[in-house]
């Protein structure tokens, strides 16, 4: 079997440039939305603090961004804040690399 020619910094470029691509305002009814999608289960972890996150900055611009093997995220610039998640399947907190892309990005637009 051949070894598959693995790239990093291939693959990080096409996320960043498909997040350019999709990154829009969301509103907070749409996060209400994603919030009912991502935790089926109240009991989820993640639940509280992503719904308190959204309820404390409901005055602040949030976007989207969805990158094609269908990792999304979540973004407050206000905050400096984010989530990156696959619906359905996994969730966790944006670190300081991805915040600083995002961060460009939308101050670029």
């Amino acid at each position: 079997m051949e070894a598959e020619n693995f790239s990093f910094d291939s693959i990080m470029d096409a996320r960043r440039k498909a997040v350019e691509h999709s990154i829009r305002p969301i509103s907070i009814d749409e996060l209400k939305a994603f919030e009912e999608s991502l935790f089926r289960d109240a009991g989820d972890v993640w639940y509280e603090p992503f719904r308190q996150f959204v309820d404390e900055n409901r005055h602040s611009t949030f976007y989207h961004a969805a990158v094609d093997d269908q990792i999304q995220v979540v973004y407050c610039r206000d905050k400096e804040k984010g989530i990156w998640f696959i619906p359905e399947r996994a969730v966790g907190i944006l670190e300081a690399k991805e915040l600083e892309i995002l961060k460009e990005i939308v101050d670029a637009r």
